[in-house]
């Protein structure tokens, strides 16, 4: 009888096979072995972000540039160069169905990714061009799509392989008692998953959406005061200039070294975004 954990390997090496189907199997197996927290990756990558922060290997970086009904596409330069770099990475948190249907239009060679409408109408909203409708748009080479997808491919496989160094396979299409206790005592705990999936990065920063950010900060442990003179932070910062801008940034850096402990891993990841 066949082992569930091979046939997860033999289907993420194959090329031909869509990352979507290769992700429901893996969904199955962990689901079977209670890993729960790659259970719900596997739902994230399926069905797309909506609740979760978006990891880092989904971050794309692009030009900006605006459509004028003469000339085409133009860039877009803007006099802050730290927002107009902030403004060229997005994370991408689309389903990987749709990421793997984008990268197999051949028609152009880069994919347009719009911005948030409030950010638009904060940044551009005075800019006559934008008034005229000249609505500044990313636009991502689409080896940066491929990307994603092959690196989601990638980890399903490293997964599988650890799973297979840890004696867990299984047998058709169940595990023993003792293969799941394994699994969830000495293979993937909250720790090591984190190391699959990646921590969150910056690139959830980049826009000042709190929001997104949120659930892993309560997760973590920050308290609710510390949370919110962070989201403070990220509301005025996007506008601030000079001096005030200056202290915001110190604020923020001053924030991440007085809430280290909780953020762990998270902290270098938001310390970069001030410095």
């Amino acid at each position: 009888m066949t082992s569930l954990v091979l046939e997860l390997q033999k289907s993420a090496m194959d090329q031909s096979q869509e990352v979507a189907a290769i992700l429901r199997k893996a969904m199955v197996v962990a689901s079977k072995l209670r890993l729960h927290d790659f259970r719900d990756w596997c739902s994230d990558e399926m069905n797309g972000y909506s609740e979760r922060p978006i990891p880092p290997y989904r971050k794309v970086h692009g030009q900006l540039k605006a459509h004028n009904p003469y000339n085409g596409w133009i860039p877009v330069i803007m006099e802050d160069v730290r927002t107009q770099e902030l403004l060229s990475q997005r994370a991408v948190g689309q389903a990987i169905s749709e990421l793997e249907h984008l990268i197999k239009d051949k028609n152009d060679g880069n994919l347009q990714v719009p911005l948030p409408h409030n950010i638009l109408m904060e940044v551009f909203g005075n800019s006559e061009s934008f008034q005229l409708g000249m609505v500044p748009t990313l636009l991502v080479g689409r080896n940066q799509v491929a990307g994603i997808v092959q690196a989601v491919r990638n980890k399903v496989l490293e997964w599988s392989l650890e799973l297979e160094q840890n004696g867990i396979l299984g047998e058709g299409m169940t595990f023993s008692a003792d293969e799941v206790k394994l699994a969830s005592g000495t293979v993937y705990n909250i720790g090591t998953f984190s190391g699959v999936i990646g921590d969150v990065t910056s690139s959830n920063l980049q826009v000042g959406n709190y929001n997104s950010l949120h659930p892993e900060l309560k997760r973590r442990g920050v308290p609710q005061a510390e949370r919110n003179q962070l989201e403070e932070i990220l509301d005025e910062l996007p506008e601030a200039k000079g001096p005030q801008k200056e202290a915001l940034l110190k604020k923020g850096i001053s924030w991440v070294t007085r809430n280290a402990k909780e953020l762990g891993t998270l902290s270098a990841a938001i310390r970069a975004w001030f410095e």
